[in-house]
């Protein structure tokens, strides 16, 4: 049996990102955010949302691009940081120690230590609520070399991804299970 506890998001696992910016100064900004994903495969893009009062929103309405940082678990402190603090008070860049890159195809700040970066330029603008949704075409994507086998593929066991429960829990992500496309071929009938 399942109860109904109501329209709540706690119970919904997504993915950690850092999101990079320039404000109009051209100081780099970070900001962390939960709400973000894969919205589309050709282009291909990402989405994120962000609370019109923040920092980061403002830098992204103003540039109209923006870069999304994926980092490791070994840099949750510095990760939680970046959402709690505002670029408006702090250099967060300063605080963490995190290095900020400039991004070879956008004006964006990378971060060099997280080990999944992309430059994302603003293609969409959608007023939700309390946030607005925006969405990246990705033009570029650096992975660390030591994640990536000889073919070029990513290697996901190397990236040592977080996830974030909306009631306020980082997970580390657990062990593969198996492979997409695949496993569930076993119940189509031959």
């Amino acid at each position: 049996m399942k109860k109904n506890i109501g329209p709540k998001l706690g119970v919904y696992p997504t993915p950690v990102v850092v999101v990079g910016t320039y404000d109009t100064t051209g100081k780099p900004n970070l900001a962390t955010l939960a709400w973000a994903g894969v919205c589309c495969s050709e282009p291909p893009s990402v989405q994120i949302s962000i609370r019109k009062s923040r920092y980061s929103h403002g830098a992204i309405m103003e540039r109209k691009v923006f870069s999304v940082n994926v980092p490791s678990s070994k840099y949750l402190l510095e990760t939680d940081y970046v959402g709690i603090a505002s670029g408006k008070d702090v250099d967060k860049f300063a605080v963490t120690k995190l290095t900020s890159v400039p991004g070879g195809t956008l004006e964006v700040p990378l971060v060099r230590e997280f080990p999944i970066s992309m430059e994302c330029r603003l293609t969409h603008t959608l007023e939700l609520g309390s946030h607005d949704l925006f969405v990246g075409e990705i033009l570029a994507c650096w992975v660390a070399e030591e994640a990536l086998e000889a073919t070029g593929k990513v290697n996901s066991r190397k990236l040592d991804l977080m996830a974030f429960m909306l009631s306020g829990e980082y997970f580390g992500i657990g062990d593969f299970l198996a492979t997409s496309h695949s496993v569930g071929k076993k119940l189509i009938e031959k």
